[in-house]
């Protein structure tokens, strides 16, 4: 059972306790104090107080006989009886809040529970001043009220009886909430001068700047404090992460690595290793770090998720999911992991050629947290594997009335209707896309391709096609062989049946095992002064990634997913 401490106020408490005992008291003595009874039971519950709940009893009789009506000095040693309650009880679940996560909805209740006791606490007259201090820390909270923060941490600080350490700490808090950076500098600073031996002061100065992109200036201070205590754990480690933002992996890992042999417990380089490695792509690296991390904190779900990843990405599909499923049973997932989890579970079922399943966990994700594109373009693309192209083309237009100008949607899209015949459709989406990425090979490609090929006169424009396709080789370097088939297209479309041959031959030399028979039909067309013609049907198409074909004749893959 939780002991609370007894406050200052004790003694005067037992000396009216016992006076209560003592004295007699007339019948009307208290006529008009309708509160006293209340007030005097509270009394006595205050003295056998063991935990929270007795004390809680407590501040609620308290709070009964003033709304009943007291004396002026009963009314003020309740006012006061109920300040030290309440700070006594803060205090309390402040250990609780110490001890466990803020983002836990239970701790997000004892702390509206401790901030509604504090502002209970400074409502009455000569609040003590740790009142101040608490409020004022709890304020500086990620979700709390910076500018309250500072009044009250502004207020605690012109206290003339707090140590040298209380003080330090007043003006290190109300630097985190600070918006002018002079100031918070200053604050730090005074901190710092202060309570010297406070090593964390420095640390958090230096993450301070890290967090306003100071990162040449945090550096050099996080040297300083290297070349005084070079074996200094935590300046290590931010001294990798600071490294890490001025892209400088190299010594990052250096950093990180002379910070395992001094802390090897520590579970921040590893991480920090493996995300590096995560993008270095070097996956079996990666999984080897976030492996650590699990094993020096089991159950942490941020390397779970990491891992996951990882193990996707080094095509370790069964790992994969196994970890992406460890990530949802946990009891406690910040949403922004759980969506993770999801997301590289359904990617994880769609490589082990489970695709109903993915499209099942992406739609269900897609109900719980709508209005994400990157989901509907997850879903999107399963739907094109699956041969489901009018789902495809809905969940692309769920993206774009988010996104109008979602180059990637507007593209994909324009595939999906090319998939299967709908060509001004593709064309009409080919064209927006080019206005936002007038760069992209692909979409240059597939464009020219549809305006050279069609069946639809009205929607070929050979001249165009030229134009297009010879910037999609020129990106490419007119080294992919299914663009050279695109160019060679909008040459034989314009009626330049040489140049379209020689561009065809040199696809066809360049042996594209895939596709070598379809080019070698296109070059025969165009032998024959026949320009290509092609109008795809997904539903005849096996292969998603190749989808040029059709009734009338089959071409070389020019569309790119």
């Amino acid at each position: 059972m939780m002991k609370l401490r007894l406050m200052p106020w004790f003694a005067v408490m037992v000396s009216c306790l016992i006076a209560l005992g003592s004295v007699s008291v007339s019948p009307n003595a208290w006529a008009e104090s309708a509160g006293q009874a209340d007030l005097d039971e509270a009394l006595r519950m205050r003295v056998t107080v063991e935990g929270l709940p007795d004390l809680s009893q407590v501040i609620d009789r308290l709070q009964l006989s003033l709304d009943k009506g007291l004396e002026v000095e009963e009314a003020e040693l309740a006012e006061q009886m109920i300040s030290d309650a309440l700070m006594e009880r803060a205090s309390a679940l402040m250990q609780v809040v110490n001890s466990n996560s803020i983002g836990d909805d239970r701790i997000k209740q004892i702390l509206r529970l401790i901030i509604s006791d504090l502002r209970r606490v400074l409502a009455y007259d000569n609040p003590p001043p740790e009142a101040n201090l608490m409020l004022g820390r709890l304020m500086a909270l990620p979700g709390g009220d910076p500018h309250e923060s500072r009044r009250l941490l502004g207020k605690y600080l012109e206290t003339a009886d707090i140590n040298d350490a209380q003080r330090a700490e007043a003006y290190f808090l109300r630097g985190q909430v600070q918006t002018d950076e002079e100031k918070a500098l200053a604050d730090f600073d005074e901190a710092i001068k202060l309570d010297p031996e406070n090593e964390n002061y420095g640390l958090l100065r230096i993450v301070f700047l890290r967090n306003r992109q100071k990162f040449d200036e945090a550096l050099a201070a996080v040297n300083e404090i290297l070349e005084d205590t070079p074996e200094h754990a935590n300046a290590l480690i931010l001294q990798g992460e600071l490294f890490r933002q001025l892209d400088k992996p190299d010594q990052a890992i250096e950093s990180f690595d002379e910070a395992t042999k001094i802390a090897p417990q520590s579970p921040g380089p590893y991480q920090n290793r493996g995300e590096i490695y995560r993008e270095q792509k070097d996956y079996a690296k990666a999984i080897d770090e976030f492996t650590k991390v699990l094993e020096l904190q089991p159950g942490i779900v941020m390397p779970l998720v990491h891992r996951a990843e990882a193990y996707l990405n080094n095509g370790q599909l069964e790992e994969a999911l196994a970890d992406a499923d460890a990530v949802l049973a946990s009891e406690q997932v910040e949403p922004i992991h759980r969506v993770a989890a999801h997301r590289l579970r359904g990617e994880a079922l769609a490589q082990l050629n489970r695709l109903d399943e993915a499209i099942e966990e992406i739609e269900q994700l897609s109900r719980t947290v709508p209005n994400q594109p990157e989901l509907k373009m997850q879903l999107a693309l399963y739907y094109l594997v699956a041969k489901q192209p009018q789902k495809a083309i809905s969940a692309y237009d769920d993206v774009l009335l988010m996104d109008p100008e979602n180059a990637l949607a507007l593209r994909s899209r324009g595939d999906a209707n090319l998939n299967i015949g709908n060509h001004a459709e593709a064309i009409e989406d080919f064209e927006k896309a080019l206005k936002v990425d007038p760069e992209d090979a692909a979409l240059l490609n597939n464009l020219a391709w549809v305006l050279a090929t069609s069946p639809e006169a009205e929607v070929r424009n050979g001249d165009r096609a030229v134009e297009l396709a010879t910037k999609a080789c020129e990106l490419t370097e007119y080294q992919m062989p299914h663009i050279l088939s695109t160019l060679a297209a909008a040459f034989a479309e314009s009626g330049n049946f040489d140049t379209a041959v020689e561009w065809s031959q040199k696809a066809v030399n360049m042996h594209d095992p895939e596709n070598d028979e379809q080019l070698a039909k296109e070059l025969a067309s165009y032998q024959k002064k026949q320009p290509w013609r092609e109008r795809q049907n997904i539903a005849d198409n096996n292969d998603q990634s190749n989808p040029k074909s059709t009734p009338e004749e089959s071409g070389a893959q020019s569309i790119d997913f």
